[in-house]
């Protein structure tokens, strides 16, 4: 009798490592939450040691500071990063859920406007020259009341003023410690809204008129359908119109223009924050005539017409004859 043999057969796989798979991404996975999970406890960590005043200072060099720049330096690009002209996601959140004044407190601008503020803006000017047209001479007394409305507000720093032959001009510009519009935004900020809040009676007490320039640095947006033209144009008429908001006369104000990064005042970095600036210049009685006949034949007053016409007549009445003249006539 024959006896099976049943044969057994084993076959071996060859088992290959796991990370033969996967390649290791799963360590740079680990990496990226290891990372992430670091930051989330120094936010935490800052946050329990840190004054709500420290947080609003982080808080805005995180909103400015770009990886092109100098950090500390405030760039008037509104995105960190270009994302194909769209507002940064982590950005977004933040200007909609919290407003300029709940970030930065409340103005006396805004104050008064609600009517539980009036500010300390009773200054006069010295009677020989309120309501008056002034001279370049009389120009360095009203420059010498701006410079001590600046030294109250403790904004020395950010007002600088020059005589020039063309009148009084006024150069409002950011500083390491405040800065005068929020991010891509024409909102001014509440120290900057007191600054102009606080001068414009000043400068409606005379007849001068001005012309308010906005500028920025030579930073480009990306986007093709906004400018530096646009922004420096928007920030100037929103100056204008916090200063006449405040009490200057509309009529005070001749000309609203837009200079974008054209004339910078600090030439060796064009992309500095120095060069995004308000500026005002108060006219003597000669730039204003000289401005108005560049567009056109100028304005008078009707106040002055008659007086115009009668001056004319009387030119003409008694202009001296040629004898020509009287042989032809």
């Amino acid at each position: 009798m024959s006896k099976d043999h049943h044969i057994i057969i084993v076959k071996k796989k060859k088992r290959g490592h796991h990370d033969e798979h996967h390649g290791g991404a799963w360590k740079v996975a680990f990496a990226d939450f290891a990372v992430a999970m670091m930051a989330f406890f120094m936010v935490l960590w800052l946050m329990g040691i840190t004054t709500q005043e420290e947080r609003l200072i982080i808080e805005k060099r995180l909103q400015t500071a770009t990886v092109f720049d100098n950090i500390f330096e405030i760039t008037n690009s509104p995105f960190p990063i270009d994302f194909d002209g769209s507002m940064s996601p982590f950005e977004k959140p933040m200007s909609e859920l919290s407003s300029g004044e709940e970030r930065f407190g409340s103005s006396m601008f805004n104050k008064s406007s609600q009517g539980s503020e009036k500010g300390g803006r009773n200054r006069k000017l010295n009677s020989a020259i309120a309501g008056k047209h002034l001279s370049t001479p009389e120009l360095s007394v009203l420059a010498k009341a701006i410079s001590q409305i600046a030294e109250e507000l403790s904004a020395s720093e950010n007002i600088v003023l020059e005589i020039v032959p063309q009148g009084l001009r006024i150069l409002i510009q950011d500083d390491d410690d405040h800065f005068m519009y929020e991010r891509g935004s024409v909102e001014l900020t509440p120290f900057f809204e007191d600054m102009l809040f606080n001068i414009a009676p000043i400068l409606g007490q005379i007849q001068n008129r001005m012309v308010i320039s906005g500028h920025t640095d030579s930073t480009r947006f990306k986007r093709q359908d906004y400018s530096n033209w646009d922004l420096s144009g928007a920030r100037a008429l929103k100056a204008r119109q916090v200063l006449v908001d405040s009490g200057l006369p509309k009529s005070n104000v001749l000309q609203v223009v837009a200079m974008a990064e054209r004339t910078p005042v600090y030439k060796e970095d064009t992309r500095s924050g120095k060069n995004r600036r308000i500026e005002m210049m108060v006219l003597t009685k000669e730039a204003d005539e000289q401005l108005a006949l560049l567009f056109g034949k100028g304005q008078i007053d009707e106040s002055e017409g008659q007086a115009v016409e009668n001056a004319r007549r009387f030119a003409e009445s008694n202009r001296p004859v040629s004898r020509l003249d009287m042989l032809v006539n």
